[in-house]
């Protein structure tokens, strides 16, 4: 093509094109941080396992419904969203007591199996 040429398509340019393309982006996003920001204040203070949380807790419990609605929130009823409430509520409180559990870098794991040999008498039944 001639540089000097003052042809123009009869489309849309790059940028109207870009424009239009993070107009429609934005407009799906902000319904689904709307619709989880919605689903998060469904009185969390009426389930007894969010208030037994520490603020930890509730920040972990938070995130995690937060990041299961925003992938998940179109496939859930409401009964089925009421039920992974509950459902993170007490698996947030189980890591708290986790996390409630002083460790430190060098600490050796709980996990392991230390076996106890027996010493023998020198008689065998």
């Amino acid at each position: 093509m001639n540089k000097n040429s003052t042809h123009k398509s009869p489309g849309i340019s790059r940028r109207e094109f870009a424009k239009g393309a993070a107009l429609a982006t934005a407009a799906a996003v902000v319904p689904v941080e709307a619709q989880a920001a919605k689903t998060l204040d469904q009185s969390p203070a009426q389930d007894p396992a969010i208030s037994k949380l520490s603020p930890e807790g509730r920040a972990r419990f938070e995130s995690m419904l937060r990041n299961v609605m925003q992938k998940h929130d179109d496939h859930f009823t409401a009964e089925q969203k009421t039920r992974m409430r509950k459902i993170i509520a007490n698996n947030a409180k189980m890591l708290d007591t986790i996390y409630a559990v002083p460790l430190k870098n060098g600490d050796t794991p709980a996990t392991v199996l230390l076996l106890a040999v027996e010493k023998s008498t020198g008689k065998e039944n």
